[in-house]
């Protein structure tokens, strides 16, 4: 077993693998490649200057981990609250967000 603190750069290693794997896949793309590899770098680019902002310093450091550490403790205390988490933060945010750019764009 490893603690946050050990666990916290092996996420963010794997962050990057998965978006190098992107970028991999990016480079193969026969419809639109432009536009693949414009959303691969992007994805890329954005994953990297967090890691440099939020890792190097270790005031920076404890936020993502104090958060991790909350939302554990939610978990624990309420066996509902990861799928209502799940749910809100990859769904109903995202969806919402998606119905608002679709009645603005039409």
């Amino acid at each position: 077993v490893i603690t946050l603190e050990q666990m916290f750069p092996l996420t963010l290693g794997a962050n990057i693998g998965t978006t190098v794997t992107g970028l991999l896949a990016a480079s193969v793309a026969v419809s639109n490649p432009a536009e693949a590899l414009q959303v691969a770098l992007a994805h890329l680019l954005f994953n990297i200057m967090g890691i440099l902002i939020w890792f190097p310093h270790p005031k920076l450091r404890a936020i993502p981990l104090k958060g991790a550490r909350k939302l554990g403790e939610f978990a624990n205390k309420n066996k509902f609250f990861p799928f209502l988490y799940v749910g809100t933060v990859f769904f109903a945010i995202p969806g919402v967000a998606y119905g608002i750019t679709y009645a603005v764009n039409n």
